[in-house]
């Protein structure tokens, strides 16, 4: 299964689309709010301790004037993962991933505001276009840890290594002071 999700991220073939459609108020609306949602998940990383945790791969899909990538900006990070795509009618779409943790943990909580966020920014409320199905559940990676070392490790280099400022959250600055 790796596998497969390894070679679809990594060889994702070009296609030929018009420019009309992919500015369509709707694919627009995907794309600001799929952007919140990369914003507010590198806000969320910011507050893990552990710097490889914070290491993120990001890949931004090559467009021109008559082809488009159907990956256009993707996220890779052991915790979370985050792509806006284009399907076959070209209609942009947001696809995830979570680390899935068997028991209950810090990570385990930022996983569930990572889902609550990622809900929220596409819900009707939010956008003033009904984005409510640009959501892709068709397969959710539950193994994120996995698919980035094989993305780090791959001979593809279509992936640039970022890494996330940590951040001290109020909890943790007050925790500081208190022992001080």
């Amino acid at each position: 299964m790796l596998g497969f999700l390894f070679n679809l991220i990594n060889n994702t073939p070009m296609k030929k689309t018009t420019k009309t459609k992919l500015l369509s108020p709707y694919n627009q609306a995907v794309k600001t709010a799929y952007f919140k949602i990369v914003k507010a998940a590198k806000t969320l990383l910011s507050t893990v301790e552990r710097h490889e945790l914070r290491c993120t791969l990001i890949r931004k899909g090559q467009s021109g004037e008559n082809t488009l990538n159907t990956t256009i900006h993707e996220l890779v990070n052991p915790i979370i993962y985050l792509s806006l795509e284009c399907d076959a009618w070209e209609n942009y779409s947001i696809h995830f991933g979570i680390e899935q943790f068997q028991q209950e943990c810090e990570y385990s909580m930022l996983t569930a505001k990572f889902l609550r966020i990622l809900y929220r920014l596409t819900s009707v409320e939010q956008t003033t276009i009904n984005i409510d199905d640009c959501i892709n559940t068709a397969y959710i990676i539950t193994d994120c840890s996995a698919l980035y070392e094989a993305v780090e490790e791959s001979q593809f280099k279509n992936h640039s290594l970022e890494i996330v400022p940590y951040k001290q959250t109020m909890s943790k600055r007050k925790q500081m002071k208190a022992v001080a």
